[in-house]
């Protein structure tokens, strides 16, 4: 499929999962905010190109849901907000880390999330029934996973958490069941946290995805690797060398590095990539509100050795 196919594949996910947001239509940046067909504001989708670029990716990151930096819907930074995924809060720097570990930045990349909305709770993980919701003219947020496999063609796909491996899994198999996988049934399947692995033969895709997977890329299923989710509350780079804030960053970095250049063959790079001045990084949110954020926050991180 050629890259201009990719892209209208890309635009077709971006206008079903925008439906109810007319408005968005035509605006695949986000440059304003959501709103109903009324004119009324709506609840913000963070799915656009703000996610990264539309095309194939040989890595993705899927996350569990956008973050408001502890504002509960009212702060201006945190995805919820900026609408950049990961974007404004410490979860975000800290995958900004890890990105320039293996020599990326959010341009060589996709970031999703296992749902694309603040949570009615106000942040923390989605609940199971918002993830069954249905979202635009999607089904559910599963599907909406489902289908960023499929148009990206990641040769790896990064789990950031416990909710992202557990929709990753269950988003191959929609067309069967729309059930999560529990963890424990996870691991059973061989899977573990910092170790990338083959597509468990215990959780098989459905056979609607296996083919418009083999059709479109014809290679194996991507690989996968279950992170911890890098939000301030597993890694912090205010936290001392000798604290699991610390040593939890540590062992995600080394894992990432590792899955990168085993699986992608990537070398590793003697010092983190820096961010770009392009795409993402030219959006007004990103200049005036989250650079300076992250960057502090990495040097944090830098003073540490990562």
């Amino acid at each position: 499929m050629s890259t201009s196919s990719r892209q209208l594949q890309f635009r077709s996910m971006f206008q079903r999962i925008h439906a109810q947001h007319p408005g968005c239509q035509a605006d695949e940046w986000l440059g304003t905010s959501c709103t109903n067909a009324d004119g009324s504001p709506a609840h913000p989708i963070i799915w656009s190109r703000r996610n990264g670029p539309w095309r194939e990716h040989d890595i993705i990151f899927i996350g569990a849901a956008p973050g408001n930096a502890g504002g509960k819907g009212s702060g201006n930074m945190g995805a919820h907000a900026t609408r950049i995924p990961f974007g404004g809060d410490i979860a975000g720097a800290n995958l900004d880390v890890l990105l320039g570990s293996i020599g990326i930045d959010r341009n060589d990349t996709f970031i999703a999330a296992a749902y694309n909305s603040l949570p009615d709770a106000g942040g923390g993980e989605p609940t199971q029934a918002e993830l069954f919701a249905p979202i635009g003219d999607y089904p559910s947020s599963i599907h909406i996973v489902r289908d960023t496999i499929l148009a990206a063609g990641p040769r790896l796909v990064v789990a950031l958490g416990n909710v992202a491996i557990r929709v990753i899994l269950a988003s191959a198999r929609t067309a069967e069941q729309l059930r999560l996988p529990s963890l424990n049934s996870i691991q059973r399947a061989g899977l573990a946290r910092n170790e990338w692995s083959r597509w468990p033969e215990t959780f098989p895709p459905d056979p609607q995805f296996s083919e418009t997977w083999q059709t479109d890329w014809n290679r194996d299923f991507p690989a996968l690797l279950w992170l911890t989710h890098p939000s301030a509350q597993n890694m912090s780079p205010y936290a001392r060398r000798e604290t699991l804030f610390h040593t939890r960053m540590l062992d995600a970095r080394n894992a990432l590095q590792r899955a990168a250049n085993e699986v992608l063959g990537w070398p590793i790079p003697d010092h983190r990539t820096p961010p770009g001045h392009t795409g993402v990084y030219a959006l007004p949110e990103w200049e005036e509100r989250i650079a300076t954020r992250h960057d502090e926050l990495a040097r944090l991180w830098a003073e540490k050795g990562i």
